[in-house]
């Protein structure tokens, strides 16, 4: 008993699973893969599976998989260039669980049919975006969880480790540069800044033009309006010198962060020190 095998169907529909599924990963593992790279993990797939068909029957199962797993491996290297062992095993995990998911996908779509070539690239269409709004709507959902992030700030030469609150209300933005404002403790800021800075700060309604110091001038102190709920008024404002957030595997660097300084406590039980503009992500 024997079938025909055609090498090129075999080559171009591995090829096409292989593409779709490093783009997913990516998607799912919030990794930026350039398309001309997953093009080439995508070729180096479908070679080895056609170089799978030439190994001997009593052999093929053990062969197969580990040619399987160090191909997995190798596409994840091309296409995503990692050095990482940890991150490069993650990868070829995900590889394999989103194949079982469409594989499983395209076997409910291709049973009891004849598999023609436009059908084939239909299903494998269709399944990539049936998926790809999965793997969304997956982050979306994990970033509205991800409501707290490690934060830090350096101003003065002084470094702070403080917990952020991700507040998408917050909308503040500075007149002045157009930068979006976050919202420190009075307190916090008393790390980082001298205790005569932040007593100007609060005088500086009274005491406008009458510091002449490059300090005091590096913070580039203004007012800036605000509106809340059944609340408005005025709030200080100082530039200091960088902020890094850690949400995650995310880490974003802000140049010069405009912050504003809140005299009253969040009332947050120490659970965050500042609240995070909602442009700032």
């Amino acid at each position: 008993m024997y079938r025909e095998i055609y090498i090129d169907v075999v080559f171009v529909t591995n090829f096409l699973m292989d593409f779709v599924l490093l783009r997913l990963t990516g998607m799912f593992l919030g990794i930026h893969a350039a398309w001309c790279r997953c093009f080439c993990g995508a070729v180096l797939g479908a070679v080895s599976s056609c170089f799978i068909l030439f190994i001997p029957t009593d052999y093929v199962y053990p062969a197969a998989f580990v040619l399987h797993v160090i191909t997995a491996a190798a596409m994840a290297r091309i296409g995503y260039k990692i050095d990482s062992k940890r991150m490069l095993a993650r990868i070829t995990l995900t590889l394999y669980v989103l194949a079982f998911l469409c594989g499983g996908f395209w076997d409910i779509l291709t049973r009891e049919r004849e598999m023609a070539l436009w059908m084939f690239l239909c299903f494998t269409g269709l399944s990539y975006c049936f998926l790809a709004i999965c793997v969304r709507g997956y982050q979306n959902w994990l970033r509205k969880r991800e409501t707290y992030c490690r934060v830090k700030l350096k101003a003065q030469g002084k470094t702070v480790d403080l917990t952020g609150l991700y507040d998408t209300g917050n909308l503040l933005a500075d007149p002045l540069t157009g930068k979006p404002v976050s919202i420190v403790e009075e307190e916090t800021l008393a790390e980082l800044v001298p205790a005569a800075a932040l007593k100007r700060l609060k005088d500086m309604e009274k005491t406008v033009g009458e510091y002449d110091d490059p300090m005091w001038e590096s913070l580039h102190p203004h007012f800036i309006v605000y509106c809340s709920v059944g609340n408005d008024g005025t709030l200080p404002v100082v530039t200091l010198e960088d902020m890094c957030i850690y949400r995650g595997e995310q880490i974003i660097y802000v140049y010069r962060p405009v912050v504003a300084v809140s005299a009253a406590p969040f009332h947050s039980q120490g659970r965050y020190q500042i609240i995070l503009n909602g442009k700032i992500m």
